[in-house]
C-alpha cells in the first residue's frame, strides 16, 4: 500500500549553523482515501493563508499606525484642532460678542438681504456713509447660508486664528528645513497671548493675518511660477478686505532696504512683485477712502481717531504686560535671531520678516496703528524669526556633548513657554469672553426696539453704540466708526460729559444738540466712567427711566432749552 508522507519544516539558522526547527506540520496521505485528503489539503491551506494574510495586515496596520503618528503633520494639524477647541469653548462662554462685532453682524445682514454692505448707514451718528473694505463680509455671510450668523460668527474667525498654527509650522519648515523646529514654532504660535484678546470679535483681523503672512510665504518661494499666481490672488483679496495691506507694503519696502545696506541682490521678481503690490493697494485704497482724504486730508493716516483715544494707545498696557501678550520666550528669540541675521548670517528669508516686525513696531511707535493689531502682527513675525533661532542653538548643541541631552532642553523650554505663554493666553481670552454686553444690555434695547419711535436717538458710550444701533435698530450719538465725521474730538467730549456732569442744564443741552432724548446706562458704562447713577437722574420730571433689567437702564429726557 502506497504511502505519501509530506513535512514542511521551519529552519532557523544561527551563525554558521542549521538547526532543524520544528515543523509547522506533518500531513500523511494515503492513496486509497486520497479524495478526503485531498478536502484536508485545501482547508488546511485555507487557513493558513487566512492566518499568514491577518498577520500580515495586522502588522501593517501597526507600522502604518506608528508611522503616522510619527510625522509632524499629524501633531500639527492635532496642535491645531487643540487650538481650536480651547478657543471655542473660551468663546462659547458666552452667547454675546464684543461690542465691535455687532458692527459686521450689520453689514453681513445687509449683504444677505441686499446684495451690498451698509454703504450708507441710516443709524450709525444719525445717518452718515460709511467706508469698508467689503470681501470679509461677503465671506461671513456665504458661511452663514449654512449655519446660523451668531453661529459663524463665532466659529468662523476663531478657525483663521487656529490655522495661524499651521501657517507658521510651513514657513518655518521652509526657513529651518527642519519639522522639529517647525512643529515647535507651530505650537508656540497658538498660544500667543496676545491672539487670544480678540476671542470674542468677529471682525477680519485673523483673515487679514493669514493673508499677510501667506504672501510672505509666497515671496519666499517666487521663483517657483505657481506661487507667482498664488501672491496675485492673495494680494488682491488682502486689499479687498483689510486698509492693513498698507503694513505689509511698508515690510516689504523695509525689506528692500534691507536688502540694499547688506549688500543683497534683489531679484527682479521680488522687486516686481512688490510694486505692483504697491500700486494696486494704493490705487484699491484711494478709491475706497477717496472722500475719507477730501474730508480728513493727511489725518486719514490716522483714521480719524480722536485725539484722546490716540493717547490712550500706549497707556493700555504696560511695558511689561506688552512683553508677556507677545510672549517672552518668542521675544527672546526673535530677538537673537536678529543678532544672527545681521552679524553671523545673512537669511533672505528671516530678512524680509524682520523688515515687516520693523515697520510694524514704526507704525505703532507713531501711532498709525493700534496697539492691539501691532502687537498680534509683531509677535507671529517673532514666533517664526524665533524658529531660526531655536534651528541655530540646536545645530549647536548637537556639535556638544548634551546633544543627547536636546530633548530635555526642548521640554524645558516647552515648561517655560507654558508658564510665560500658555497660562496667561487661557487668562486673557476668559477675561475678554466676559467683556460683552449683559444679557439685560440686550433686553433692554429690544424694549427700545419694540418701545421707542423708529427715529429716535440713543445715548450712549462709544463702544457701545454698534449695539444700539443693531440691537434696538435706532440712531445712536456716535460709535467708533470715525471716518467722514466732523468735529470728532468734540462729539467724543460731549458723550463723556452727558455721563459725568453732576448738572441738568448740560446734560440737556447735550442731548438737545444731538436730537436725542434716550440715555443708555449699563455696568460697562457705570465702570468707564467710574459712576453709580447719572448724577442728574434724581429729577424724575426731567429725567424719567421709562425701562429697567436689573443694572441696566434706559432714561427719557423730557426737558428741552429753549
Amino acid at each position: 500500500m502506497g504511502v505519501l508522507n509530506i513535512s514542511f519544516c521551519t529552519v532557523f539558522k544561527l551563525g554558521s549553523h542549521s538547526i532543524r526547527g520544528r515543523c509547522y506540520f506533518e500531513l500523511l496521505l494515503v492513496d486509497n482515501v486520497i479524495y478526503g485528503s485531498l478536502a484536508s489539503v485545501k482547508n488546511f491551506f485555507n487557513q493558513a493563508i487566512y492566518r499568514n494574510t491577518f498577520k500580515s495586515c495586522s502588522l501593517s496596520s501597526m507600522m502604518g499606525f506608528k508611522k503616522l503618528f510619527r510625522s509632524t503633520e499629524m501633531w500639527i494639524l492635532i496642535i491645531f484642532l487643540v487650538v481650536l477647541t480651547i478657543r471655542l469653548f473660551i468663546a462659547f462662554q458666552s452667547e454675546f460678542f464684543n461690542y465691535d462685532t455687532y458692527y459686521t453682524l450689520r453689514q453681513v445682514e445687509s449683504v444677505k438681504s441686499t446684495g451690498l454692505p451698509l454703504y450708507n448707514d441710516p443709524l450709525s451718528y444719525g445717518g452718515k456713509q460709511q467706508i469698508l473694505a467689503p470681501f470679509y463680509y461677503y465671506f461671513l455671510a456665504f458661511f452663514s447660508l449654512f449655519m446660523p450668523l451668531t453661529l459663524a460668527a463665532k466659529i468662523i474667525p476663531n478657525i483663521f486664528a487656529s490655522f495661524i498654527v499651521i501657517l507658521t509650522y510651513i514657513i518655518a519648515l521652509r526657513i529651518t528645513k527642519s519639522q522639529r523646529t517647525a512643529l515647535l514654532t507651530g505650537f508656540m504660535s497658538g498660544f500667543i497671548p496676545i491672539i487670544f484678546n480678540n476671542i470674542n470679535k468677529a471682525g477680519n483681523d485673523y483673515l487679514s493675518i493669514i493673508l499677510v503672512f501667506g504672501i510672505i510665504y509666497c515671496m519666499f518661494r517666487i521663483n517657483e511660477r505657481k506661487y507667482i499666481d498664488y501672491t496675485l490672488i492673495l494680494i488682491f483679496i488682502l486689499v479687498l478686505t483689510s486698509p492693513l495691506a498698507l503694513i505689509l507694503i511698508l515690510g516689504l519696502l523695509f525689506y528692500l532696504l534691507l536688502l540694499k545696506l547688506e549688500d543683497q541682490q534683489v531679484e527682479m521678481k521680488e522687486l516686481e512683485i512688490i510694486l505692483f503690490f504697491a500700486f494696486l493697494a494704493f490705487w484699491v485704497n484711494l478709491l475706497l477712502y477717496k472722500n475719507a482724504f477730501l474730508s480728513h486730508g493727511l489725518m486719514v493716516i490716522w483714521q480719524n481717531i480722536p485725539s484722546s483715544i490716540i493717547s490712550d494707545f500706549f497707556s493700555q498696557l504696560t511695558l511689561l504686560e506688552a512683553i508677556l501678550t507677545i510672549s517672552l520666550i518668542p521675544l527672546l528669540l526673535g530677538l537673537y535671531a536678529f543678532y544672527i541675521n545681521f552679524h553671523l548670517e545673512k537669511n533672505k528669508e528671516v530678512m524680509l520678516l524682520t523688515g515687516f516686525a520693523i515697520s510694524t513696531f514704526l507704525l505703532m511707535w507713531f501711532r498709525l496703528l493700534d496697539f492691539i493689531t501691532s502687537l498680534m502682527f509683531m509677535s507671529i513675525a517673532l514666533v517664526i524669526i524665533a524658529s531660526y533661532s531655536i534651528k541655530k542653538i540646536s545645530n549647536t548643541v548637537e556639535k556638544t556633548k548634551f546633544h543627547k541631552q536636546s530633548k530635555i532642553l526642548i521640554v524645558i523650554l516647552i515648561i517655560i513657554f507654558a508658564a510665560t505663554s500658555i497660562y496667561p493666553a487661557l487668562i486673557i481670552g476668559m477675561d475678554k469672553s466676559s467683556q460683552v454686553p449683559s444679557e439685560d444690555d440686550l433686553i433692554v434695547l429690544e424694549w427700545a426696539y419694540e418701545n421707542t419711535p423708529q427715529n429716535s436717538v440713543i445715548a450712549s458710550t462709544v463702544d457701545e453704540g454698534n449695539i444700539v444701533t443693531h440691537i434696538a435698530k435706532r440712531k445712536n450719538i456716535m460709535d467708533n466708526n470715525y471716518l467722514l465725521t466732523q468735529n470728532i474730538d468734540q462729539r467724543l467730549k460731549d458723550v463723556d460729559t452727558l455721563y459725568q456732569t453732576k448738572f441738568q442744564i448740560d446734560a440737556v443741552s447735550i442731548l438737545n444738540k444731538y436730537k436725542s432724548k434716550y440715555i443708555l446706562l449699563t455696568d460697562y458704562a457705570r465702570k468707564k466712567y467710574n459712576i453709580d447713577d447719572l448724577s442728574y437722574s434724581g429729577n424724575e420730571e426731567c429725567f424719567q427711566r421709562i425701562f429697567y433689567s436689573n443694572n441696566s437702564t434706559l432714561y427719557l429726557a423730557k426737558c428741552k432749552i429753549r
